[in-house]
């Protein structure tokens, strides 16, 4: 009874002493009036000495001093050498009141670092469990900057259950943190009603006049650029002066591509027309992506137990891609976790030779299966073997292997015997999203064991960098050393396989960085393709702030920059005219044009690849330079073509204009007029050559457009 009375009086005391104080009550009543809120409740304590006195510090040097040209009067300082780990040292405290499911929470601090650059984890996390409610790395500058950090609870947390601080040991540095703390609002108030000040949009590199930006427009220049010479003759060979020559991209030879569902396309069980013209037509002007991969459709498991579609399903959106000339990732052939296995290997994990016979079949089934097989430009053989270990740990066992991990490289073999012509890539996370720093164990075994796959000669072709994203950018410089580092390591090409942001991302900052991220990865020698984990809110793992198009499909703000960047600012579309000596020259982005001229009052249409310097020769006695002509042919264009469903027409005029379809008999097929600038014919009932005519006051076009089943 008298340690009962005791504590009670204790407890009495505290609160008396730490009654609360004068920046807490002016930040609960700048949050009432500025954003609306109810007064919510203190997680921790509503005083800085309590929570400074509450809270722990480990593996630092840390002293608590007074500020005073700040909204807050204390400040914990940190002097921190690096670590093994981020976490060999940090700050925090726990909870002082109950946590439960689907509470809102506010988290506020003010932090900085001294004498340069810093960063740091700032968590939330369960004391035993370490499941976390907030993880996000700050890269921390010299200036003084406040974070309010809002987030939904996930769980129930007793008393001092949830952790709440910092992980310090990136590197050696200074950190001062002051003005923590944070409110719970329990279910009266919705989580987009809190604030969101957390400062991501300084990434490194973000800076308009940032040194790396012309860096990366040299490379640009130099890697993704080739001169394009047209020399124009009669038949005499003499040079023909003022021809005009329309020179019009068509394809990138670099992979700009997504993620995409099967179930969407080609007619299958999830069809949606929206979404299966938009892969091959984002910008409305029939540019759309030259590669994909499939989600989840290939994966092992998925592709035995036919998750989304069928086999029959799979192959008819392989052969709709193809075509529509868009290239194929296979994604993946091994996945070695045991979340990520078929269940009957799991059940056989004693059984070396039964796994062995299931990778083996497996690998002959999907890269021989009819409509796959020739169709694949390249697989995804292992995924993310960092982190999944299942099989690796199993062979170990076995006396043939010494680390487990040599399955690896007979994998990479074992699919190049069945299917020499295929790519075989390497894909892993831990590389963008841990980046090159010193002690980061995951990213340094990544490279042992890619090692590893390079010195037991398997046939790797490239490494694919999943690029998820996290809450605050990664450093464009971090990006492009992580880059420089694989590419010195290994000699290996490298995609972008899976870029994604998360929704804390807003749509300014999702769009700039998108741009900055794609620039850097264009820029380098290494790389050759860049693709998103998704592209539309209604077909993704979850909504991501780097999707193009909203659920309504209306275009994001990081869509607009994409579209401008890859359709605009990298593409070559232009009239070139011949000079006294009979050449037109041009510098043009790397990949497939088609190169029209009017000779004899013919338009003639050539498909040509320019990878490399090259020089493209025209003979014609009757050659137009009438680059007004030309430009009108531009002022419609027609897409796909082939195609098997749709047509696309896009005109500059909004004239009334007739439209007409016939057949090689003369027959007209379909016939309307409109005044849109914008039209879509539904062709999916036809079939074979037809010529597509459009004429009004100022248009005139003819082309032949093939329409195939």
């Amino acid at each position: 009874m008298k340690k009962s009375i005791l504590l009670s009086l204790s407890l009495l005391l505290s609160f008396y002493i730490y009654a609360q104080d004068a920046y807490h009550s002016a930040l609960q009543l700048s949050l009432q009036n500025g954003n609306n809120l109810p007064a919510g409740d203190w997680v921790f304590f509503d005083n800085e000495d309590a929570i400074m006195n509450g809270a722990t510090s480990y593996g630092s040097s840390a002293s608590v001093q007074d500020v005073t040209d700040q909204d807050f009067s204390k400040k914990v300082v940190h002097n921190i050498s690096q670590g093994a780990n981020a976490w060999n040292a940090g700050w925090n405290i726990r909870n002082k009141e109950a946590i439960q499911t689907g509470d809102k929470m506010l988290l506020v601090f003010n932090i900085r670092s001294i004498g340069g650059v810093g960063k740091v984890n700032v968590i939330a996390e369960h004391v035993t469990t370490f499941n976390k409610e907030i993880i996000f790395t700050l890269p921390i500058s010299e200036e003084w900057n406040q974070y309010l950090i809002p987030f939904e609870s996930s769980d129930n947390y007793a008393i001092n259950t949830l952790v709440w601080g910092f992980h310090l040991a990136f590197e050696d540095q200074t950190i001062e943190i002051g003005g923590f703390t944070a409110l719970n609002y329990n279910n009266t108030i919705t989580l987009d009603q809190l604030p969101n000040e957390i400062n991501n949009e300084f990434y490194g590199g973000w800076e308009p006049d940032a040194p790396w930006r012309a860096t990366a427009a040299d490379q640009i220049d130099q890697l993704r650029k080739a001169n394009l010479t047209i020399q124009v003759n009669n038949s005499s060979g003499d040079p023909v002066a003022d021809a005009a020559i329309d020179v019009k991209m068509t394809r990138h030879e670099f992979a700009f591509g997504s993620a995409i569902t099967a179930n969407r396309i080609a007619g299958n069980n999830a069809q949606n027309d929206i979404y299966e013209n938009k892969i091959i037509n984002l910008d409305g002007e029939g540019h759309g992506f030259n590669w994909v991969v499939f989600e989840n459709d290939m994966k092992w498991p998925a592709w035995e137990d036919e998750w989304f579609v069928n086999k029959t399903e799979l192959v008819n959106a392989v052969q709709w891609l193809r075509d529509n000339d868009v290239e194929i990732r296979g994604h993946n052939l091994v996945w070695p976790g045991e979340n990520n296995l078929p269940s009957d290997i799991n059940a056989n994990l004693t059984n070396i030779p039964y796994i062995q016979n299931r990778i083996n079949t497996h690998i002959e089934e999907i890269l021989t299966y009819p409509g796959i097989a020739g169709n694949i430009a390249e697989w995804d053989v292992i995924n993310e073997i960092i982190t999944n270990t299942t099989l690796a740990n199993t062979f170990q066992s076995d006396p043939n292997y010494t680390t487990g991990r040599e399955l690896y490289g007979e994998i990479f073999q074992k699919a190049k015997d069945v299917d020499p012509n295929i790519g075989l890539w390497l894909n892993d996370f831990v590389t963008i999203s841990q980046g090159n720093t010193p002690g980061n164990v995951p990213y340094d075994q990544l490279k042992q064991f890619t090692q590893e796959i390079v010195d037991a000669n398997a046939p790797i072709d490239g490494i694919g960098f999943q690029a998820h994203v996290g809450g605050f950018p990664n450093s464009i410089y971090e990006v492009l050393d992580t880059y420089d580092d694989f590419y010195n390591s290994f000699g290996l090409k490298a995609k972008i396989t899976e870029f994604d942001l998360p929704t804390s991302i807003d749509d300014e900052l999702a769009a700039d960085y998108l741009v900055d991220f794609l620039t850097a990865t264009f820029s380098h020698e290494s790389m050759d393709g860049f693709l998103f984990w998704s592209f539309w809110d209604g077909a993704t793992y979850m909504n991501e702030g780097s999707n193009l198009y909203n659920m309504d499909w209306t275009l994001t703000e990081a869509a607009t920059a994409y579209i401008d960047l890859i359709f605009n600012q990298w593409w070559t579309d232009e009239i070139v005219v011949s000079n006294n000596n009979g050449v037109g020259e041009s510098r043009v982005f790397k990949g497939t044009y088609e190169i029209s001229y009017t000779c004899d009052g013919d338009v003639i249409t050539e498909t040509v690849e320019v990878l490399d310097p090259m020089t493209f020769t025209i003979v014609c006695d009757n050659i137009s330079t009438d680059v007004d002509d030309l430009e009108k042919r531009n002022a419609i264009k027609v897409f796909p073509n082939p195609t098997n469903e749709i047509l696309n027409i896009k005109r500059k005029a909004i004239t009334p204009a007739s439209i007409q379809l016939t057949d090689l008999m003369g027959r007209v097929i379909l016939k309307t007029e409109t005044d849109l600038d914008q039209i879509i014919l539904d062709v999916k009932d036809l079939n074979g050559i037809f010529f597509l005519s459009i004429e009004s006051e100022t248009e005139r076009f003819f082309e032949k457009i093939i329409i195939t089943k």
